[in-house]
């Protein structure tokens, strides 16, 4: 009898000491496997250019239809694109559509490339872009060098009045502007040190 009553009191408290925990349901096991998207350290400059042109606005751009640009040097005749400006741009398109800005790619032509280097539907040929776009405003931007590395400056203007609608500055350490700078063999974008 005795012992038939250890028994009972060992499994009474194993038992007590255990939790029936419901079953997970199947979104709650999919977030767990997702991970949180991480930018490269050289997206924020692009992010804090998109907040500041999404705060700074003093139009509805719920109907617009925007283009981002190439941003130029300072110092330059206007036509000049270096890698830095090209991804700078490039970033700052992603950053824009993640602020919920209406974004048009005006360098998508309306076919695929098919090469031996790859398929593309992007262009730089000016005849393969399409003469009329419904852009309504376009990001325009400069860029001048200083010591410790780039003041990047860009304006949102209505294309048709040439009206400012938006500025947005920001500054990029020359470590971030040497590896969005590098070409050749060399990654353009890669892990700050």
């Amino acid at each position: 009898m005795k012992h038939y009553l250890c028994i009972g009191l060992i499994s009474a408290l194993v038992l007590g000491g255990c939790t029936v925990l419901p079953k997970p349901d199947a979104k709650a096991r999919l977030s767990s496997y997702e991970k949180p998207y991480q930018q490269p350290g050289s997206s924020q400059y692009a992010s804090d250019i998109a907040q500041q042109l999404v705060h700074h606005a003093n139009a509805d751009l719920s109907a617009a239809t925007i283009g981002v640009t190439t941003f130029s040097n300072v110092t330059s005749d206007y036509n000049e694109g270096t890698p830095f400006a090209q991804t700078l741009a490039q970033q700052l398109m992603t950053e824009m559509h993640r602020q919920e800005m209406p974004l048009l790619d005006f360098k998508t032509t309306d076919f695929i490339r098919v090469t031996a280097d790859g398929d593309f539907a992007l262009t730089r040929d000016y005849l393969e872009i399409d003469e009329i776009l419904p852009v309504t405003h376009v990001v325009v931007g400069t860029w001048a060098q200083h010591r410790a590395g780039v003041m990047v400056t860009a304006r949102l203007v209505d294309i048709n009045s040439k009206d400012v609608v938006s500025v947005a500055q920001t500054f990029v350490p020359q470590q971030v502007v040497r590896q969005l700078s590098e070409q050749g063999e060399k990654a353009i974008i890669r892990k700050a040190p």
